[in-house]
């Protein structure tokens, strides 16, 4: 009897026992769930190619140097901060477990259409690769749900990757300025015109602004257009939306860069920032795509609007007289 009682009692001791350990594992498998994690414990640095993967089409991208590339289309420049946005909301921003069940995947929004994004390094071995879900709580909010490729785990990102995807064609995320963020061009001090022989206005300069009072001033500046009968001032604001109209100008569409037959005739801009860098904008033929320009820093052949050719070689009274508003060049290219 006295064996029977010490036999209950020890086992009465385990089952207490056991009992406490797994409210006490419960509450770490709690704790653990609901802790923040990283989706991938890789530098945003470590990652040189992007895959995108969304409505049947696939668009890559690669890195080289500090700057990111779309060649499937001519080599097209990719916007820096867009591509940032992506790694960091992927690599750098905490995540919570939610759901491991394979029946929440539709209430998350993931499912065989969900876009894919896959990161690689320089080898182009796999760092991650997820499927995107829905906004978290709605489609524009900056936080989502995601699920690792071959996980059952699903997480409420704090952040959104979707939105570094804009949706213009030919592909997310492209740089479409004539003169791309990664050459890092400080504004404009010198513009020269050349090819166009009736055209009046040889170079726009930015010049030093002569001080008349006594005493410490800003410095000022003012716009200086040269021509071949001599110099005039321009009229700042008129002056200023040019050369701004000239740093947003943005292309229609990208072409093959060994094109020649439309540069048989052309007429040149010569742009000059305040570090003194060149470059070189060819300005050609024109067809039913548009006009043709190339600049000769990277090689790149573009296509613009007839509106957007029209102001590259602006008229004197464009330069000298107050524009009217909206101006020409922000109707042609919007801000």
């Amino acid at each position: 009897m006295i064996r029977l009682l010490c036999a209950l009692g020890a086992l009465l001791v385990l089952l207490v026992l056991g009992e406490n350990f797994l409210r006490e594992h419960q509450r770490d498998v709690r704790r653990t769930a609901g802790a923040l994690r990283l989706l991938a414990p890789e530098p945003t640095s470590a990652v040189d190619q992007i895959e995108v993967h969304a409505a049947g089409r696939r668009w890559h991208y690669v890195r080289r140097g500090n700057t990111w590339y779309f060649p499937a289309y001519h080599r097209a420049f990719v916007l820096n901060r867009r591509v940032e946005h992506l790694l960091q909301s992927l690599l750098a921003t905490p995540a919570t477990f939610v759901s491991a069940e394979p029946g929440d995947l539709a209430r998350y929004g993931l499912g065989p259409g969900s876009v894919r994004i896959h990161l690689l390094d320089p080898q182009g071995r796999p760092l991650l690769e997820v499927r995107q879900g829905r906004g978290a709580p709605g489609a524009r909010a900056g936080e989502s749900y995601i699920q690792r490729v071959g996980a059952d785990s699903i997480f409420h990102l704090h952040a959104h990757p979707v939105h570094a995807l804009d949706t213009a064609p030919p592909a997310p995320m492209l740089d479409r300025r004539v003169l791309p963020q990664a050459l890092q061009r400080k504004g404009l001090r010198q513009i020269a015109f050349a090819g166009d022989p009736s055209y009046p206005v040889q170079s726009l300069s930015r010049q030093l602004k002569a001080m008349t009072a006594p005493g410490p001033m800003m410095p000022t500046y003012e716009w200086v257009a040269s021509s071949a009968t001599g110099a005039e001032t321009c009229l700042s604001a008129s002056a200023e939306a040019y050369t701004d109209f000239l740093k947003r100008l943005t292309w229609s569409a990208l072409h093959d860069p060994g094109r020649t037959d439309v540069f048989a005739q052309a007429r040149y801009l010569y742009l000059e920032d305040e570090d003194g860098a060149i470059d070189t904008l060819t300005i050609g033929a024109a067809d039913d795509r548009g006009r043709y320009l190339r600049l000769h820093t990277t090689g790149h052949v573009f296509s613009i609007t007839p509106e957007k050719a029209a102001l590259l070689f602006p008229t004197r009274s464009a330069l000298l007289d107050t524009l009217p508003q909206p101006s020409p060049y922000h109707q042609a290219e919007s801000f």
